[in-house]
């Protein structure tokens, strides 16, 4: 994203520095000056991982020596070419934020939540771009970067300062969102399935997803893992492994089952990143087709399902044609809204007149869909 034209004051970029050399604004592709260029860009496309993310000529005097700051500093002698790898990555984002809008809808129509967001190009990107809401998640404390792009941008972007959890299969008090990006977070779980349920879960139109796969073929369901995760040290087994390989297919295969049946591939332009490194990589934009429609075989929203079934508290799962799925002492319900507003603690829901019952959410959903096709 090139910020230039927002005119960043110099106490802004100096802010930028700031942040750029303590590892806070330095993997996503920003320009904030001649003298001031962030991104990952030419780490991918000569695949040079440590030679630099940062393009600073003058980094605060602080930081100078410091060998941590150091691996973010690019030498000065490849500014050139630091630039163009950032403007092809910066194409690649761009194109895939130009195909939510084309396959998902307008952007000033809908909300997106980005888990992992790192410093928040795409957030920001949503949000300069007039989104109803955005929100980034990541484990890192990226406040600050927010804070600063947000400012300059006049966009108000959100962050909140957590992560996705293997443990916990997902994010506290996530809420749900039109549009749901995950980009190069798949490659470094161990759980990359969850990760993917997770997104279903809380992705109400389309997930955007990015990540390292493997050359098996694409009838072939496998994940191959690399080594255990060096970022996070502290992560124990079994989610302790990372640069994992999902096979394309498997990845496909997963958005389908989880309704999202619409699968558009992120597709290289000639402007973009190089061949060799894009064709490492798999994405889409996988879209739910619309429910709202007369279309009585449109795949249920996908729903995962944690509940306890000892737990008597009655659970609203969620609503459908007119009935309310909920779940119930170990089963699932379609209680028929015409009903009423009712305490399931204190009624016996199987004496209900009209309810249907299922051991999970897709079944009461395929016997309503069911009972109403046959009207």
């Amino acid at each position: 994203m090139d910020l230039r034209p927002y005119k960043p004051t110099s106490d802004q970029i100096q802010l930028a520095k700031d942040l750029a050399c303590r590892g806070l604004l330095c993997y996503q592709p920003f320009i904030f000056s001649d003298e001031l260029q962030t991104g990952a860009g030419y780490e991918f496309a000569k695949n040079a991982e440590g030679a630099g993310l940062v393009y600073c000529e003058d980094p605060p005097p602080q930081y100078r020596g410091n060998a941590a700051v150091e691996r973010h500093l690019i030498d000065p002698a490849l500014k050139n070419d630091f630039a163009e790898c950032n403007r092809q990555l910066r194409v690649l984002y761009e194109t895939i934020i130009d195909m939510v809008e084309q396959h998902v809808g307008p952007i000033p129509t809908l909300t997106m939540a980005d888990v992992g967001c790192c410093s928040g190009y795409f957030p920001l990107s949503f949000a300069k771009r007039g989104a109803k809401r955005a929100v980034g998640y990541d484990v890192i404390d990226y406040s600050p970067t927010f804070k600063l792009l947000n400012k300059i941008l006049g966009t108000k972007a959100e962050f909140s300062n957590k992560g996705y959890s293997g443990e916990k299969q997902g994010i506290d008090g996530a809420g749900t969102f039109d549009v749901v990006f995950s980009i190069a977070v798949l490659v470094h779980l161990s759980d990359p399935l969850h990760h993917l349920a997770f997104l279903g879960k809380i992705a109400k139109k389309a997930i955007v997803v990015w990540t390292y796969t493997s050359e098996d073929p694409d009838d072939q369901m496998s994940i191959h893992y690399k080594s255990v995760n060096r970022y996070y040290e502290n992560a124990r087994f079994p989610f302790c492994f990372d640069i994992n390989q999902m096979s394309p297919g498997l990845l496909k295969k997963s958005l389908e089952l989880m309704g999202f049946t619409e699968l558009y591939p992120f597709e290289n332009r000639p402007d973009g990143m190089p061949d060799q490194w894009f064709e490492r990589q798999r994405g889409y934009v996988a879209v739910r087709p619309d429910n709202s429609s007369n279309d009585r075989n449109a795949p249920a929203p996908y729903v995962l399902e944690t509940f306890n079934s000892s737990d008597p508290t009655p659970r609203l799962v969620r609503a459908f044609e007119g009935y309310n799925v909920v779940f119930v002492r170990g089963h699932y319900w379609g209680v028929p809204q015409t009903l009423g507003p009712m305490d399931l603690t204190h009624v016996d829901v199987a004496e209900l007149p009209g309810v249907i019952r299922g051991t999970s959410t897709e079944e009461v959903i395929t016997k309503i869909q069911e009972r109403k096709s046959s009207r």
